[in-house]
């Protein structure tokens, strides 16, 4: 029989093995969820995918560290139920074809999650996440949306270490929390993700998505936090850039860079705050091409141009470098 995330995982869960774990008896489903699963074959199949990822993301983990993936993976089991519902509660009944998609679209983030855990450069890293489900109670009803969503997820280092705790600390002070209080009428997701690791440097993607119940569609800005692992710190602008002026003639050439790849160029009035944005360092991911830099959307130019991206290539900064900032980032 094929391993299910509802036979499979809840028993790994407990803390049985992979090689113990039972299969999920179709013939034995008995809740909204579990038929949801064996009648959809696309839902099926993710539920399979999905249990081979939790297997492979809690391979080799410490014990406190796969603790805590034990946690987050039952209270996404709770969260997937209720949160493809009408009043945020575990369904009497079946899922209708809406609210399969919606589970479908609540498996694919949660494998994204699970992705997280992984060996990167010597460091065995995984994810914790917090999720939440409310019903919205100022919703019509025949409103799509009738419950408000929250999904939060952040990366730790496995282990007990003076770098582990260094890191734990510049992930809570430099990424979204993740709880906070819930908003009934909005949907929102947040989670912060390793995209690069070396000997001198964790760098983490921001991704911060909401949606208010009615609106024409969702909102999102990326950013980005790098922690400097023989300084234990976040990295600051004066790491990277040491010449006089830097911030001008770092500006002067994104605001051109912006210009050639925005069709059309950016709006009038925005050039000063694209200057401003080049000299943060939420703005900055890294490349042996250059330095990336990322605009929100509607920052610079329309909402149809999504999150604009620039690269500054490495000879073209050199004269604001700082020495050994290029060794230090990638």
């Amino acid at each position: 029989m094929l391993m299910r995330v509802l036979g499979g995982l809840l028993v790994l869960l407990v803390g049985m093995s992979a090689a113990q774990a039972a299969s999920f008896d179709c013939a034995k489903a008995a809740t909204p969820f579990e038929t949801a699963i064996c009648a959809d074959p696309e839902l099926s199949a993710a539920d399979d995918l999905l249990a081979v990822a939790y297997q492979t993301a809690i391979g080799g983990l410490s014990k406190a560290a796969l603790a805590e993936v034990q946690k987050t993976q039952r209270a996404w089991l709770d969260y997937a139920q209720k949160s493809c519902t009408d009043d945020a509660q575990l369904p009497k009944g079946p899922y209708n074809e809406d609210q399969v998609a919606c589970l479908k679209g609540a498996y694919s983030a949660r494998m994204r999650r699970l992705e997280q855990s992984r060996m990167w450069d010597g460091l065995r890293l995984y994810g914790i996440e917090s999720y939440g489900v409310i019903p919205d109670t100022t919703a019509e009803p025949d409103a799509f949306n009738k419950v408000a969503t929250r999904e939060a997820g952040a990366p730790r280092i496995d282990g007990t270490g003076e770098e582990a705790q260094a890191f734990a600390d510049f992930v809570e002070a430099n990424t979204p929390p993740l709880v906070e209080d819930q908003d009934e009428t909005s949907d929102v997701q947040r989670s912060s993700n390793v995209i690069n690791v070396s000997a001198s440097l964790i760098s983490l993607e921001i991704n911060d998505w909401w949606y208010g119940h009615g609106a024409a569609h969702g909102n999102y800005t990326i950013t980005y936090a790098h922690f400097l692992r023989g300084e234990k710190r976040a990295l600051v602008a004066e790491d990277i850039f040491e010449a006089e002026g830097w911030q001008v003639g770092v500006g002067d050439l994104a605001v051109a860079a912006l210009q050639r790849s925005v069709e059309g160029g950016i709006w009038e009035d925005a050039s000063e705050t694209a200057k401003t944005a080049a000299a943060d360092p939420t703005r900055w991911s890294f490349s042996s091409e250059g330095l990336e830099i990322t605009y929100q959307p509607y920052e610079v130019t329309a909402y149809a141009f999504g999150a604009p991206k620039i690269t500054l290539s490495w000879t073209e900064l050199a004269p604001y470098l700082k020495a050994g900032a290029m060794e230090l980032v990638y």
